[in-house]
């Protein structure tokens, strides 16, 4: 009698759930495709400024996968105008379960996708220490070499709460 192996899933680097039908990570690869499948995704957030990686691309476009790209990369742009409307349409797609199952991610599921997340935390009602708390693991000990952007864009206690618009302004 011979037993087949199970296939091992792995998930993206810094791969953890968010909320219920949320999740965040860094840029998947060709070994996360098997485990994304499994989530039955529908909508994945890449927030960064470079091109959207070609295995990746295919991966979305052979499974149906709605992509939206915004590049707040450059944390110091989200306290504009157009970089809080940014945020907010972000904000948007993420709370409309419509597009559940989501995907939020950077390249290393560190800096940006910890701001946004810390955003829907908020709306969620967590503290400002659970927050940051949560943005620091993301970042490790030093803070990443990108930094955590919770850290660096926003120690500033009011700061997440100017930043927050209420679910009904969405």
């Amino acid at each position: 009698m011979t037993t087949k192996t199970p296939k091992v899933l792995v998930p993206p680097i810094n791969f953890s759930l968010v909320s219920r039908g949320v999740y965040r990570s860094g840029h998947p690869n060709r070994k996360n495709f098997p485990f994304l499948l499994g989530l039955s995704l529908k909508t994945i957030i890449y927030l960064e400024s470079t091109t959207y990686r070609p295995d990746s691309q295919s991966f979305v476009d052979s499974s149906f996968i709605a992509l939206h790209t915004y590049d707040i990369s450059d944390e110091s742009k989200l306290f504009t105008p157009k970089g809080k409307q940014v945020v907010e349409d972000i904000l948007r797609l993420v709370l409309d379960t419509r597009n559940h199952p989501l995907l939020i991610h950077d390249d290393m599921g560190k800096s940006v996708v910890s701001v946004i997340c810390a955003l829907v935390r908020r709306m969620e009602r967590w503290s400002l220490t659970g927050i940051f708390a949560e943005g620091d693991m993301f970042a490790g000990q030093a803070g990443g070499s990108e930094g955590s952007g919770i850290g660096e864009a926003g120690r500033e206690v009011g700061l997440i709460n100017q930043m927050t618009p209420s679910k009904a302004d969405l």
